[in-house]
């Protein structure tokens, strides 16, 4: 087994932004814009939950 590197992000930080995503995605697509979610929102929404993901990164890590 390789041994755990400092560089690579933790699997809760995985776990945290992968349930902000989902969240995100079926709340706003479901919740909002009733079943039908434009791509570029998508995109957005994918893109602004890794941003915030390298900045916890740096914070927490």
């Amino acid at each position: 087994m390789e041994p755990l590197r400092n560089d690579k992000p933790s699997p809760w930080l995985f776990l945290v932004m992968s349930a902000t995503y989902f969240g995100a995605y079926f709340g706003l697509k479901y919740g909002v814009f009733g079943g039908s979610l434009p791509w570029y929102l998508n995109a957005l929404l994918i893109l602004s939950c890794l941003l915030l993901a390298f900045a916890l990164r740096r914070r927490v890590g």
